[in-house]
């Protein structure tokens, strides 16, 4: 039996950066990827940004692509929106180029009514892209369910066919073959423990491997990427509405704010932090603020409820959270807080200058939450998966100067606070850590070890 298919999943709720980590395998020139499968739907993104720090954005199609070798394959555990494809396809053509995208015949189409079903019917939280809806349909074998028909150079492939295909690549020893996962363990609909507040499937290497076709002998080793501060999406959609979209186990819900003051002095978020900063409030400025700032981001500080909130009763955290989106709205991420007096940390920067860390979902656009890292969670979802290492994307929430690095992890002396965090999480979870994410880039990471092992066969 030949072990040559490495699996990478996210072990959090999501957004961890898997199309970084894929990203930065596919284009090693020193790996053999043969062939790399997906079985996505479109309330998965997948970003990917070059060393020029141009994004790509990916739905369906493997971010693999940016190997010019590398084959194809979209598994039947997909579904396609076809106005969402067709815009992918054509935005990575000169990626392509003239190769083949072998899509299982067992791709169903997402349509309209799947997506207006959710809308109605889903209240837990959701991209409303109709995926959920599309799968029940499958499972219940609908009669008005279509499936994909090709497009252009993505050409559907019999159930044969397709293994066929892929399995030249799986029974040749010099080949990697890359599962790419999608979504996060703690969106899994049986075993994340947050329902119903998860994805419309498993999110599990397992899964993985079930979804593809192919015999769980052949794994070689699961990467799994994670961060410090897991995320979930926003409970305001995009058109206003309130839906709650759960916690992140016991860990404790930070704000942006909390991240970028700890990552830009080197120390850990934690409740009551923001209020031991010298501090001064004009109750002026702060009504200017609350005026300022767009009725979706005031749901999003303040609840439902946000019409109620009367200014006296705002904490410090809550006012520099309104200061930051307010600034954010301007499309600022580095700015001059008037609230705190903060020592100088670059020199070509103003005192009391704020970098703003925060994200917004690729799908949604939506601004993400942010909670702290609940151990317990994360060691489920180990038990469950068994991963060969793990890749701490995001390295540079824990200590901004770390933003860009790219090295090998030898070379660096981090500081107590940072070797205790590391030391921790290794001793955790008994999995070592491959490498320290440090930016979006391709390639921007501190390595501490080798991301793939040697194919065994």
């Amino acid at each position: 039996m030949i072990r040559n298919v490495v699996s990478v999943i996210d072990g959090a709720a999501g957004s961890c950066g898997k199309a970084k980590v894929i990203g930065e395998i596919a284009t090693d020139k020193n790996i053999n990827l043969g062939a790399s499968v997906t079985n996505c739907m479109p309330n998965a993104g997948h970003t990917l940004v070059d060393e020029e720090g141009k994004a790509r954005v990916f739905r369906n199609i493997p971010v693999s692509i940016v190997n010019p070798h590398t084959e194809l394959f979209i598994g039947p555990g997909s579904a396609i929106d076809m106005e969402i494809f067709i815009k992918e396809y054509e935005s990575v053509l000169d990626l392509l180029g003239n190769r083949k995208i072998y899509v299982h015949e067992m791709v169903p189409k997402i349509c309209e009514r799947h997506k207006r079903y959710e809308r109605e019917h889903v209240k837990s939280g959701s991209t409303f892209k109709g995926c959920g809806a599309v799968l029940q349909e499958k499972i219940i074998r609908d009669e008005n369910l279509e499936f994909f028909s090709g497009y252009k150079n993505a050409i559907v492939c019999s159930n044969d066919e397709w293994l066929d295909l892929l399995h030249k690549h799986l029974d040749n020893p010099l080949e990697y073959i890359l599962l790419e996962g999608s979504q996060g363990c703690d969106l899994d609909l049986n075993h994340s423990g947050n329902y119903p507040y998860v994805t419309s499937r498993n999110v599990s290497t397992s899964q993985l491997f079930a979804d593809s076709g192919i015999s769980s002998e052949c794994l070689l080793e699961t990467i799994m990427v994670i961060r410090p501060f897991p995320i979930r999406i926003s409970n305001i959609t995009n058109n206003g509405d309130y839906i709650y979209t759960g916690t992140y186990g016991r860990g404790e819900e930070l704000t942006w704010t909390q991240i970028n003051l700890a990552s830009m002095y080197g120390s850990y978020p934690f409740n009551g932090d923001v209020e031991c900063l010298p501090y001064n409030i004009n109750l002026k400025y702060v009504k200017e603020l609350l005026k300022k700032c767009p009725e979706i981001y005031l749901k999003q500080l303040f609840g439902k409820d946000f019409r109620r909130v009367k200014i006296n009763d705002l904490n410090l955290l809550q006012i520099l959270e309104l200061e930051r989106l307010v600034y954010k709205v301007r499309g600022l991420s580095e700015y001059v807080t008037k609230f705190l007096e903060l020592p100088i940390i670059l020199k070509d920067y103003l005192e009391n200058t704020i970098f703003d860390l925060s994200e917004q979902t690729t799908v949604t656009k939506m601004e993400r939450r942010v909670f702290d890292l609940y151990i317990a969670k994360l060691k489920n979802n180990i038990r469950i998966n068994t991963p060969s290492n793990l890749y701490l994307n995001f390295f540079e929430h824990l200590d901004r100067e770390y933003m860009g690095e790219v090295g090998n992890f030898e070379d660096y002396h981090f500081n107590k606070y940072l070797r205790n965090y590391l030391d921790w999480l290794e001793n955790e979870t008994y999995v070592e850590i491959s490498a320290l994410g440090t930016g979006a880039k391709n390639g921007e990471r501190i390595l501490k070890k080798s991301l793939l092992k040697e194919i065994e066969y």
